[in-house]
């Protein structure tokens, strides 16, 4: 669909026409590499990877085959340096800025990272957690979920081990859009008395779409009572939408013919605009090196990401004069009630500040978790006795 719309538009001039093709990245991040470096003749830059595990890696070798490589999963804090990676781009804003902001608002420092017991889930806890530590940010646990009841209640006991925790970020498939072991893991620290507000439980995933809430109702809490009453310790940051949910948008795609496969929008990933979005940012960042003169190159592709917006799937993308993403954020909340999730903050990225829109977060007990020192927020302060 992007590569079909780009190519039909006018306001883009490539001097080619865009072709694409799916490389299949393998699960385990060791053969993934491997395969990744089979990709070489493939392409002439990478949307992906997928895994942040190997980012670092495919980055180097992007630029040693210069070749451009546009990125939402990676996030490697490393990455960020453009004298250090000049072929790197992000197209979206790193979750590790706007978990920080989030944490920030709030005063929660202590961390604690579950992941789900794959590749692709254990590495994002583990990058997640360098990034958040290289923001001076005290994680206290980074742990795997194993299968099997025993071992998912082991896991809780692991994170009860370890003092002062206020959020737990969940690294795994959301139960939003059909995330069973979150559902379980979530199910789990309701039963064992965890889900009580001493924590706040933030899934990760949604950081990187933009999950529709606007007038939608979530069945997954109609038919699991114990679900919905332990989603009440959740918050869900997303992408804000703006004026069209990405369900509009998938419809609209589908009225007008340019998807013809038999799918309602509600099975499908809104990771899909994601994906749309950064095919597209990469064409706009080819537009804008041509209109300067440039030869286009690998490097030259992910320099020319600066101050660009263009309409994406469902919501404007926009970058400052750094190449830094400007899409805002929601946080959502439940009522611990029903099947909807309700709008209570917004991230501004531009100014990376937290606005309350004017409902409060339902807490469970009606209280959050304790507040940290505002210290560990200041770089020039150093933290100590907690």
């Amino acid at each position: 669909l992007a590569v079909g719309r780009i190519n039909k538009d006018p306001s883009l001039d490539l001097g080619h026409r865009l072709d694409y093709v799916v490389l299949q990245e393998e699960c385990e991040t060791s053969r993934a590499l491997v395969r990744f470096i089979d990709f070489r003749k493939l392409s002439s830059a990478f949307i992906g990877p997928l895994n942040p595990g190997f980012c670092e890696v495919a980055t180097h070798l992007g630029e040693n085959w210069n070749k451009a490589i546009f990125s939402w999963m990676c996030i490697n804090y490393k990455l960020d340096s453009t004298i250090h990676h000049p072929a790197f781009a992000r197209t979206l804003p790193s979750p590790t800025q706007v978990l920080f902001t989030i944490m920030k608002y709030f005063n929660w420092a202590h961390v604690g990272i579950i992941a789900s017991n794959e590749d692709i889930w254990m590495d994002t806890a583990n990058k997640l957690a360098s990034a958040l530590r290289n923001r001076g940010l005290p994680v206290g646990i980074v742990t795997t979920m194993r299968k099997g009841e025993k071992a998912i209640e082991d896991t809780w006991n692991e994170i009860k081990e370890v003092d002062g925790i206020r959020i737990i970020l969940l690294c795994m498939h959301s139960v939003l859009i059909g995330g069973e072991e979150q559902a379980t893991l979530l199910t789990k620290a309701l039963e064992m008395g965890l889900a009580d507000g001493r924590y706040v439980f933030v899934p990760y995933d949604t950081l990187l779409y933009s999950l529709p809430y606007q007038n939608n109702s979530f069945s997954v809490f109609d038919k699991d009572r114990k679900l919905q009453e332990a989603y009440d310790a959740v918050l869900t940051i997303t992408l804000e939408s703006g004026e069209r949910t990405f369900y509009d948008a998938f419809r609209e795609a589908k009225e007008s013919g340019e998807i013809t496969r038999d799918l309602e929008a509600t099975q499908v990933s809104p990771l899909f605009g994601t994906i749309y979005d950064a095919i597209y940012f990469m064409a706009v960042a080819m537009d804008s090196a041509r209109r300067k003169g440039v030869r286009i190159s690998g490097a030259k592709i992910a320099e020319h990401t600066k101050n660009f917006s263009f309409p994406g799937f469902s919501h404007r993308v926009e970058t400052d004069n750094c190449g830094k993403g400007l899409s805002s954020y929601v946080i959502l909340d439940t009522d611990g009630r029903g099947n909807q999730l309700f709008p209570t903050h917004l991230l501004d990225m531009p100014s990376d500040s937290v606005k309350s829109l004017g409902r409060a977060i339902h807490f469970p007990r009606a209280a959050p978790p304790k507040p940290d020192s505002s210290c560990w927020f200041d770089p020039d302060v150093l933290c100590t006795g907690g």
